[in-house]
């Protein structure tokens, strides 16, 4: 759909403006007396109205996908005026670490943030909160978006081409996309990429964004993927939106300063109204963590202990990048593809249950657990299975001395590009490899450590026999 089809001029918006204190009729003489260049379905005017009027909001009339009916709501404040103060309030900052992600210009944010922010996708401003639509009689993709300063509230519209799974915006043609099943990527002209994952509820939403400058930023949604609960980026900081009643209540970000953690939140309306993550949600220095902590787990805090042993075990197998959860805890980025805790618990009868990350490492590119890393392991083993397992592509490589003990097994699982190559205190043994959780751009590798040189144990076993990471590389019980 094309840029001017939808509040191309000043007059326009004015008149639309004028038009919402009138009421639906008179919403409904505008957008019938315009013209329009292509011929469109009756549902997508409707739908382009409410958008317009004020209806970037969960509550909108959005169409399910081929079927023609919308829902009825009631008008908000404009949508325009929201995105063009909005635009005005914030700035994307990729590139200087030392700040937050989000750059602020007002310590008070203005009510409908979660509206509105958007991130920058060639002449359009993608609406980060908003998801990838497919319309079945058309056979066309389409994003709600509005125009880089923020004057029209727009479409933009993919038509496919003469190569299979590919599509084109209608509007110059600038933007790509790609339709691979489970994932569309779209790929702006200065080299952008907006890769869209369906969530368990069956929506299309925006997993990552990155840019030819190799910045990552990574959405986290609730469990079911219908809230966008914050971001992630490349270097670690995180922005959490903190829900009230009506949207948005507050802004949370973490970044480093000065190799100093930092963490400041922003209010959204009336800062009397308060607004703070939970108390069970686990914040610690540098390490935020999302998910929600259960009242029977067995440790209730990331403690800055383990998130000294994380490190140390992150250096040891990982990339420069690389972050590695081996106390129960898991980086931030993971909410939304594995939102259960998976430490400890004691059980309803007292006994200890061990979780998937009991005495066990995950091992991820970066924060959000998308990224790539090579893979490596300490000198010194002395054997090595072959090759890796075919169920679960395991490698198993026996030490007389590994850290602080003797006599340890070390299984290393969800190996990718399998090779023995030694790099100075290190072997190089290929890349993370591991998909899990419901996103598909998860990768890890899974690391475990046994008494004995007994190779790979049964599957049933394998937890049982597990010695905890910290008791190798720091002397920890």
């Amino acid at each position: 759909m094309h840029q001017k089809d939808y509040l191309s001029s000043p007059s326009e918006i004015s008149d639309l403006r004028s038009a919402k204190s009138k009421g639906s009729g008179a919403r409904a003489e505008i957008f019938c007396h315009r013209p329009i260049r292509l011929a469109r379905r009756t549902l997508l005017v409707i739908f382009a109205a409410s958008l317009a009027v004020g209806a970037i909001h969960p509550s909108y009339a959005k169409p399910d996908r081929g079927v023609n009916r919308t829902k009825v709501v009631t008008p908000r404040a404009s949508a325009v005026e929201r995105a063009v103060s909005l635009l005005f309030n914030y700035k994307w900052n990729v590139d200087n670490r030392q700040f937050p992600l989000l750059s602020f210009f007002s310590e008070q944010l203005k009510p409908g943030l979660d509206h509105s922010l958007s991130y920058p996708m060639d002449q359009f401003r993608f609406l980060i909160f908003e998801t990838l639509d497919y319309d079945d009689a058309r056979a066309r993709y389409f994003l709600p978006s509005i125009s880089s300063d923020g004057t029209g509230v727009h479409f933009i519209e993919f038509e496919s081409t003469a190569i299979k799974n590919n599509f084109v915006s209608v509007a110059e043609n600038k933007l790509k996309l790609t339709d691979n099943g489970a994932q569309k990527t779209i790929r702006a002209s200065d080299g952008t990429r907006y890769v869209f994952v369906r969530y368990p509820d069956g929506e299309f939403r925006c997993a990552e964004i990155k840019d030819a400058g190799n910045n990552h930023l990574n959405f986290i949604y609730t469990s079911n993927g219908s809230m966008l609960h914050g971001v992630v980026d490349s270097a670690g900081r995180t922005i959490t939106f903190n829900y009230a009643d009506d949207g948005i209540g507050s802004v949370t970000q973490t970044w480093m300063a000065n190799a100093t953690g930092v963490q400041k939140t922003w209010m959204v309306g009336d800062p009397s109204a308060g607004a703070s993550l939970p108390s069970n949600y686990s914040r610690p220095p540098g390490f935020t963590s999302f998910k929600k902590v259960p009242a029977n787990a067995l440790v209730q805090h990331y403690t800055a202990e383990m998130e000294a042993s994380d490190r140390t075990l992150a250096q040891i197998f990982g990339g420069p990048n690389a972050v590695a959860a081996g106390n129960g805890f898991e980086p931030a980025g993971l909410a939304a593809s594995y939102p259960l805790y998976r430490g400890d618990i004691i059980g309803d009868d007292g006994k200890l249950r061990r979780g998937h990350l009991s005495y066990a490492v995950h091992l991820y590119g970066n924060s959000s657990g998308t990224g790539d890393s090579p893979l490596y392991i300490p000198n010194g083993f002395t054997m090595h299975s072959p090759q890796p397992s075919p169920t679960d592509a395991a490698v198993t490589f026996y030490y007389p001395k590994l850290g602080n003990l003797t006599d340890i097994t070390l299984a290393v699982f969800h190996i990718a590009d399998f090779e023995i190559r030694p790099e100075g205190d290190r072997v190089r043994i290929g890349n993370i490899a591991g998909m899990g959780g419901s996103s598909l751009l998860y990768k890890h590798s899974h690391i475990e450590f046994y008494q004995g040189n007994i190779g790979l144990p049964p599957a049933d076993a394998r937890m049982r026999l597990r010695i905890d990471p910290a008791a190798v590389f720091t002397g920890a019980n």
